[in-house]
């Protein structure tokens, strides 16, 4: 996954076209510049790989500056990142804020599986109903989750930022021994980086050419530390999905005595309707809905036809439609 991605979930609703920026390196006394060919390139980066993969062994931390600018109505959107793998325990975490859109965060363990922030409002809404407001995280438990392939395709790790050219580029040598590598990925995203005096990636400066969003980048290496959300703060994706599902109960239960409606006026061909066809209809469409989804709805029947019904577990609250046949008819009305 881009690094440029990694925002996504907040900038979605702004419809960003993101792109960066890069912003201008240090001056130096004393510069070396070198135009590197393909292979060439090649070469340096697979040694900046290898220098930061072993000093990363035990863990490394990527923090981000994010800014993004909308062309169209000048609005300026800050954001800031923050990942860490602490690659000793096998724990991950990668936060992410923007200023007016909230957060985005993410928890991984090896071979246990990954936190997801809850993030619709929907969700939070059920949340509150069961009483669980606490509860920030979904936890899909996955004993064949493997942080290494996740890391490898998803994170902004600084081997992740070495990968992805084709081409050559520029290296300007300081006097220090420090250098900085500039060329354009497969994205088409301009990229500065920074090589420290032991040959690892110390930073790096992304920018896409329409110039919408500055990425600043700094690396750090050595063992981490990440604390897991606690089990108060999670909550297993089909416990969360039922509540959703009682959240939306009422038009649930809504749709099943139209659809059921419906089934029966098309059965009828514009003839007297049938009480035994429109009860057959009923249970045919609850039956079906009973063996997908959490929420459990129940037909009774009643005079002229059936009553439809489901209640929250949490609330107590009943919701009930009423599908009756009159004539060549079939009425539905709340109860």
């Amino acid at each position: 996954m881009s690094v440029l991605t990694r925002p996504a979930v907040l900038l979605a609703a702004a419809s960003v076209a993101a792109g960066l920026l890069v912003a201008p390196g240090a001056a130096y006394a004393a510069d070396t510049t070198t135009t590197l060919t393909a292979a060439q390139m090649a070469a340096e980066l697979k040694a900046i790989a290898s220098k930061s993969a072993t000093a990363g062994a035990q863990g490394w931390k990527t923090t981000s500056d994010y800014r993004f600018t909308f062309s169209s109505t000048s609005t300026v959107i800050d954001g800031d990142g923050t990942t860490t793998a602490d690659l000793v325990h096998g724990l991950y975490s990668d936060r992410f804020s923007a200023t007016g859109l909230g957060t985005a965060n993410v928890f991984a363990a090896d071979h246990k599986g990954i936190y997801d922030e809850v993030q619709e409002s929907t969700e939070r809404k059920a949340l509150k109903m069961m009483g669980k407001s606490a509860v920030k995280y979904q936890f899909a438990a996955d004993t064949s989750f493997d942080l290494d392939e996740y890391i490898e395709e998803s994170a902004p790790s600084p081997v992740a930022l070495t990968t992805g050219f084709d081409g050559g580029g520029t290296k300007v040598t300081h006097d220090d021994g420090s250098a900085d590598i500039t060329a354009t990925d497969e994205d088409n995203t301009n990229i500065v980086l920074h090589v420290g005096t032991t040959g690892v990636l110390t930073g790096a400066d992304l920018a896409v050419k329409d110039g919408s969003v500055t990425l600043d980048m700094t690396f750090a290496y050595g063992p981490q530390t990440v604390t897991l959300p606690s089990v108060a703060e999670t909550i297993t994706p089909a416990a969360l999905a039922k509540g959703v599902a009682y959240i939306e109960m009422p038009a649930s239960v809504k749709m099943l005595a139209n659809s059921a409606a419906a089934d029966t006026r098309s059965g009828a061909k514009g003839k007297t309707v049938k009480v035994a066809n429109l009860r057959k209809a009923a249970r045919t469409e609850v039956t079906a809905w009973n063996k997908s989804s959490p929420v459990k709805v129940t037909v009774k029947n009643v005079t002229g036809g059936v009553k439809i019904s489901a209640t929250n577990p949490w609330t107590k609250a009943t919701v009930t439609y009423t599908v009756k046949a009159s004539g060549k008819k079939v009425n539905v009305k709340k109860a």
